[in-house]
């Protein structure tokens, strides 16, 4: 690899392959649909995709708060991503799955309509959310949006959308 003026190494393409800063630049997420939208989440948070399954009822939990699963020994939190971003409750029906992440603070789950697919996204395809001023309630939870074959995806901030 050459070094830069800085000393540091500069990108460079080996048999067809980006490196560098190029790869820094670039992501990948998981999309899925949730209430007839498209979303998407780092795969790095991803540790598991499962099919619904019941879970046990908590009283006084969240806006959203669907209840609670056993996974491999671990109690984990799942959530109905339609509700927590202010749409209506999901009916559970066949097919439904729970996306199993991990966050800084703890391991929960969303229940969303089905996966879609892996994308990969350069930064600067990542285009800002529009502005909704006073209207939206969920300011930051989206961190941007993704032109996507035919669709748009917007980008889930998982940190603005489960705080700690």
């Amino acid at each position: 690899m050459h070094a830069s003026q800085s000393g540091a190494p500069s990108p460079s393409r080996a048999n067809g392959a980006i490196t560098g800063d190029q790869a820094r630049a670039t992501e990948q997420y998981v999309t899925f649909i949730s209430n007839g939208a498209h979303y998407g989440v780092d795969i790095m948070a991803v540790r598991e995709i499962r099919s619904w399954q019941p879970t046990t009822q908590l009283p006084g939990r969240s806006p959203g708060a669907r209840g609670v699963l056993d996974i491999r020994g671990q109690v984990v939190e799942v959530f109905d991503l339609s509700q927590v971003l202010g749409g209506p409750p999901l009916e559970v029906a066949r097919g439904n799955v729970v996306l199993v992440l991990a966050l800084d603070s703890c391991t929960i789950g969303i229940l969303v309509d089905s996966v879609s697919d892996i994308i990969q996204v350069g930064a600067e395809t990542l285009m800002p959310v529009p502005d909704a001023g006073a209207v939206s309630t969920n300011v930051g939870q989206i961190r941007g949006m993704v032109h996507h074959e035919d669709r748009l995806i917007a980008i889930v901030s998982l940190e603005d959308l489960f705080p700690g």
